[in-house]
């Protein structure tokens, strides 16, 4: 199916955000990204660039302009080196509450905010948790991603602005920050090396990419049915860390010795089950996941072969 219409993302230039613009420019929509420099985007048909994220910068940056759709997946502190607080608040908070208005000024008939399952406190938790679950108080990225969404929709309850936040838990694929455990795997994996890692028992949600971006669509698609809503993305399979190497150990055809499992301790502030329960979105949109988990990881490592030939 084709569209049309105007989209302006925030984070474009990101691992999730670089895919849904192009996944949207498929679709025969125009994408406008608001970022901080001029980095060229695939998909990415105009390029408003605003040095610094802030307020004031984006309402005059944003001026004038018309969007049919909002995606704001800009954010602070997903990188684990990323951990000024100042930051954290003023990115998460007050540019999400800023793009939020600025979505209603453009005209836009829906916005879709980049939330987290980090959102939610899963001290405890063993298993994939509702929108209804408690949320982070104590963890800054969290608390500050929490702090986003509430603010968000009530902005967007107060300015008539039909918006969801689509919280996204484990989403793989290529163009992952090398840190990440997919590419971790592979790298070391393609080379023979012994890949450190805990004990792999922690459960974890793994949604490939495209996955991921589609429902995110879906949710700007659907949204006036539920003007203002939370929406977990995950694929409701909460896999262990020890059963995706594996997995990836038997795709690359590499021997699984090669998996130091103990090697390191598992984080303090690791916890049990990172993973989200998909029914609202599967009730909302009627979206599934395209890909079980081995075919992800398949299509990931194709796609990471890819782009380190090009």
């Amino acid at each position: 199916m084709t569209h049309s219409g105007a989209v302006l993302i925030t984070g474009a230039t990101g691992f999730i955000g670089r895919h849904l613009a192009r996944h949207l420019a498929g679709l025969g929509y125009a994408v406008t990204s608001l970022q901080r420099s001029d980095t060229p985007v695939d998909g990415v048909s105009a390029t408003i660039v605003v040095p610094e994220f802030e307020p004031s910068a984006i309402a005059h940056a944003l001026s004038g302009q018309s969007f049919d759709l909002v995606f704001h997946l800009a954010s602070y502190g997903v990188n684990p080196t990323e951990r000024d607080a100042e930051a954290m608040f003023r990115v998460n908070v007050d540019v999400t509450r800023s793009v939020v208005q600025q979505a209603k000024f453009c005209g836009a008939k829906a916005a879709v905010i980049s939330g987290s399952g980090g959102e939610y406190d899963l001290a405890g938790v063993t298993s994939p948790v509702t929108e209804q679950q408690p949320l982070e108080t104590f963890k800054l990225y969290g608390a500050s991603k929490a702090a986003a969404s509430l603010c968000a929709l009530a902005m967007a309850r107060d300015l008539g602005l039909p918006l969801v936040v689509g919280r996204l838990f484990g989403v793989f694929g290529p163009g992952e920050a090398p840190h990440r455990l997919l590419p971790s795997l592979v790298n070391s994996l393609q080379n023979n090396e012994r890949v450190r890692l805990s004990a792999g028992l922690q459960r974890r949600d793994a949604l490939y990419v495209d996955d991921a971006v589609a429902a995110l669509i879906e949710l700007a698609l659907c949204v006036k049915r539920e003007p203002q809503v939370v929406v977990n993305i995950s694929s409701g399979d909460a896999q262990t860390v020890r059963a995706f190497a594996e997995m990836v150990a038997d795709t690359l055809q590499a021997p699984r010795s090669l998996l130091g499992f103990g090697d390191i301790d598992t984080r303090p502030d690791d916890v049990a089950c990172f993973a989200g329960d998909p029914q609202r979105l599967f009730e909302l949109t009627g979206w599934k996941p395209a890909h079980t988990l081995a075919s992800g990881i398949r299509a990931a490592i194709d796609g990471m072969t890819i782009r380190a030939r090009t």
